[in-house]
């Protein structure tokens, strides 16, 4: 660990960037039920990077960088809309159309190392002793889509809707371009029945009941397509540009498609004081995409590929309340869900391993896919106490006299039992107050944080309190850390999974509206001066620095429930003033 100090004092990244959004649309009603619309917009973003190490800093000889970036995409969408009324119950709308998004990204980079001087920084990389070879990147990609949708209700009782989208990405190989995505719902108002309409306890009562199919392009615009990269290298003292494939070709993936199968309930109490709603849902994806590792012998390292089919069930629950509605007004608004996850098929029949750690001290997967089981589910090897040197032992688990990987075996689960969220608002008066809560629960967290510093402080770093006061000794033969060496080295194990469960205050905010029409003031429509605070409060028993860590891969869906001094969510106090003319 290094002292934070130097970083702070010795190190600078400041990035500027420019965002130009455009839309316009134009709007034509030949009748009064048909709505001709064409809209499209235009987004352009310009960023740069400028870093420096000065050549006070640790090992270092003064180091600069920049690096360019340009973002543009286009979007054009062109519908075609129908509102009907039939008679007093009948009510019909439908619309039709085209979208087609376009974005193109490009970027461009320098560097340096040797400085003579930090007077300079960024602005003159060709005063470094070593410049660095240019870097630049072009990429561009498309999706043309087809959609369409039809609402049927009669005297808002019963209620359909069909719909359908057909989406064509360039991403994908010829033949797999176009994905077809259906959906359906039906929804029945019984509280608009004759038989519930004079009850004053249920004031609302909806059941609906949904399919349908949605895609996924998680890759990116050159996945499959095998690639080219240059690099430079020495030859009879003279330097060549070189060529050679950077990828395996992945073959011909698929859309990652998802069915899903919908239940759900809301429930309106005492003319919707208290609103219920539940779902239960089931959802099953075929064709997942995934990075997946390659063989050594290969000379490549991952690509991508359609791995197999995984099933999520949940319900989900959210209650919304007015529980005071006099001079004092208190409402409630929260929420929860459970979700469980399990792989049903790999098309390969045989385990994935992923969540690659390569850090000083570790370098090996930390998940597994396997048939049967949650989605990315921690894998490694027990302890079994330090040896006599300092060193951490693992159990044989298979009880063969050796410890190999045979040995490894579940060691905890990032996925979640439930998730959670509360929100509260009062008001009395001009004063108002508000908090909100959120929560996870039963999720496990692979923690690396601390443990690449029993190696940092054999290269002469710092490291931390906690690991200096309790690392091995021959007098301290149980304590928590191993011995400090730049020779330690470790496996993936249950060393490293800890609950990651937390209740965070997200947000906390008091307001006071001033009371303009009592002053007389008319210029003004609102004014409200509020101060908030964000994340000041977080209850777990995780032992780094947040258990807000990343929880999902991306497309690397195996890449869960890591943390390697991941940087930590801020704590903010806002102070401001809200004006409404």
């Amino acid at each position: 660990l290094i002292n934070p100090m130097n970083p702070l004092n010795e190190q600078s990244n400041q990035t500027k960037g420019n965002r130009i959004l455009t839309n316009a649309a134009f709007i034509y009603n030949p009748i009064p039920e048909l709505t001709i619309k064409v809209s499209g917009g235009i987004e352009n973003m310009d960023d740069r990077t400028d870093s420096y190490t000065t050549n006070n800093y640790i090992n270092s000889q003064g180091s600069a960088g920049i690096s360019t970036s340009q973002f543009t995409s286009l979007l054009s969408e062109n519908t075609v809309s129908y509102l009907k009324t039939i008679g007093q119950k009948h009510n019909i709308s439908a619309v039709a159309g085209f979208t087609y998004q376009d974005f193109l990204s490009t970027s461009l980079g320098g560097n340096g190392v040797g400085f003579l001087s930090n007077t300079s920084q960024t602005y003159d990389l060709a005063a470094a002793n070593t410049p660095g070879i240019p870097t630049s990147s072009y990429s561009k990609s498309t999706l043309l889509s087809y959609l369409g949708r039809f609402n049927y209700s009669y005297d808002s009782k019963y209620l359909a809707t069909l719909s359908f989208r057909v989406d064509g990405s360039s991403k994908y190989s010829e033949g797999n371009k176009w994905g077809y995505f259906p959906s359906a719902a039906l929804a029945w108002r019984i509280s608009n029945e004759e038989f519930l309409k004079n009850n004053t306890f249920i004031s609302d009562l909806k059941l609906r009941a949904s399919w349908g199919l949605t895609g996924s392009q998680a890759i990116g615009p050159y996945a499959t397509l095998n690639q080219l990269f240059s690099g430079k290298t020495v030859f009879d003292d003279a330097l060549f540009t070189t060529y050679a494939p950077g990828t395996v070709l992945p073959g011909n993936l698929k859309w990652e498609t998802t069915e899903q199968k919908d239940l759900g309930l809301d429930i309106g109490l005492f003319n919707n004081r208290f609103l219920i709603t539940a779902d239960y849902y089931i959802k099953n994806t075929r064709d997942l995409l995934n990075t997946v590792q390659l063989p050594s012998s290969l000379g490549f390292t991952s690509t991508i590929q359609n791995i197999g089919e995984i099933q999520n069930k949940g319900l989900e629950l959210g209650l919304n309340a007015n529980i005071l509605t006099g001079a004092l007004k208190w409402n409630i608004n929260t929420n929860i869900a459970f979700n469980r996850n399990k792989i049903i098929k790999l098309y390969g029949g045989q385990d994935i391993l992923g969540g690659f750690v390569d850090i000083s001290a570790i370098t090996d997967n930390r998940n597994i896919l396997r048939e049967g089981q949650p989605l990315g589910r921690f894998w490694g090897y027990i302890e079994d106490g330090y040896d006599d040197k300092g060193k951490i032992k693992y159990k044989d688990s298979n009880g063969d006299g050796t410890v190999t990987v045979l040995d490894k075996t579940y060691i905890g689960n990032p996925n979640p039992n439930f998730i959670y969220g509360f929100n509260s608002n009062w008001s009395f008066r001009n004063i108002e107050l508000s908090i909100f809560l959120q929560g996870i629960q039963g999720n496990d967290i692979f923690n690396t944080s601390s443990i690449n510093n029993t190696v940092d402080f054999g290269y002469g770093l710092n490291m931390p309190r906690e690991v200096y006061l309790n690392h091995w000794t021959t007098a301290t033969p149980n304590a928590k850390y191993p011995i400090v060496s730049n020779t330690t080295r470790t496996n993936v194990s249950n060393r490293f999974v800890e609950d990651g469960s937390y209740l965070r205050l997200k947000n906390i905010q008091i307001s006071y509206n001033l009371p303009l029409k009592n002053w007389g003031i008319k210029w003004m429509r609102s004014a409200q001066i509020y101060a908030s605070a964000q994340n000041f409060l977080t209850l777990t028993k995780y032992s780094w620095w947040d258990p807000e860590v990343n929880s999902n891969g991306g497309a690397n869906s195996t890449a869960q429930g890591f943390d390697h001094n991941s940087y930590p969510t801020s704590k903010a106090t806002t102070v401001g003033v809200r004006v409404g003319f």
